[in-house]
């Protein structure tokens, strides 16, 4: 079955509440005919960067993609994949980066809106895609940009807008509050590669994280192990300049999560085919099926990532 497909199955089970305020429209869908409610979820670029730790929080509030069976055999084929992508990821290479430099990151999105229907009633479907780039410091006391343009029709770009360095972005949501750990850009050189340890990491036993939710008896993949899968696919999709290595034992340690399912014939946010890795929230991961290549998530796909002398300037 298509991602479409499955998006528009959800359609009645995402309906609004009665009196639920509708959010703020984007860019990329002003121009659109019907009457649109974009939903709640997160995606890559400055707002994502600022939000993470809030949709992890999130984390199983969306139903589940049709097709990720929390059975065993659904689980141990997802593990299976998880660490063919994780063989795959160790092979590569990246240059080395400059405290000067930037990572440029591309990506092309296709986001779910609510659409009100002639009766009143609302199905959800996809929004014309949207390209995005941002520049991320390596210096993390350094600012980023990002810009925005639809995909279609040789749009122009949207205004500049600024990332905040991390010491800003890290400032505690209340006073007297632990400030969350700064992951965008490059992570820190202590950053685990274990794959045990980095689970314990994404779950929020690191310092200044905060404290991980506790796992729901009905579902427990909204407990720990959502919030390991919402943080892990915060780092695949926000910028991060991830390491051979790190990237690798992500892969890993995702795979020893018990509740992760398999969401066949899926597509990126930019239409690629691949299957999906899903734990039971909106969002799954989705990967070449033959050669398990990390291609992005069901909503944004990453397109292109390097190192650059500056921001606002697209690496070759």
């Amino acid at each position: 079955m298509k991602d479409l497909d499955l998006i528009k199955q959800l359609g009645e089970d995402l309906a609004p509440g009665q009196g639920e305020p509708l959010a703020p429209f984007s860019p990329a869908t002003l121009c659109d005919p019907p009457r649109r409610r974009p939903l709640k979820i997160w995606h890559a670029g400055v707002a994502a960067l600022a939000v993470a730790s809030v949709t992890a929080a999130m984390a199983g509030v969306w139903p589940s993609p049709p097709g990720a069976s929390p059975g065993q055999t659904a689980t141990n084929r997802a593990a299976t994949i998880l660490d063919k992508a994780a063989a795959v990821s160790s092979q590569s290479t990246l240059l080395p980066l400059q405290d000067s430099e930037y990572i440029f990151t591309e990506t092309v999105s296709s986001y779910p809106s609510q659409v009100e229907q002639p009766d009143g009633s609302f199905k959800v479907v996809r929004n014309s895609p949207v390209v995005t780039q941002i520049w991320l410091p390596v210096d993390p006391a350094k600012s980023g940009q990002q810009r925005q343009r639809p995909e279609e029709g040789g749009a122009e770009w949207g205004p500049w807008l600024p990332v905040a360095p991390c010491p800003e972005a890290q400032k505690p949501a209340v006073p007297g509050g632990a400030a969350a750990p700064c992951t965008r850009g490059v992570l820190p050189v202590d950053f685990p590669t274990d794959p045990s340890a980095l689970l314990a990491w994404l779950t929020g036993d690191r310092p200044g994280g905060s404290p991980s939710p506790e796992p729901s008896i009905s579902n427990p993949i909204r407990g720990q192990d959502g919030l390991a899968f919402e943080t892990a696919r915060s780092l695949l999709m926000t910028g991060t300049y991830l390491q051979p290595e790190q990237r690798s034992a992500i892969f890993k340690a995702l795979a020893k999560l018990p509740g992760v399912g398999t969401v066949n014939d899926v597509q990126d946010g930019s239409g690629r085919l691949g299957i999906g890795i899903s734990a039971g929230g909106f969002e799954a991961l989705v990967f070449d099926s033959t050669s398990f290549t990390f291609l992005g998530t069901t909503s944004s796909a990453i397109i292109k990532q390097a190192p650059t002398t500056e921001a606002g300037k697209v690496p070759a």
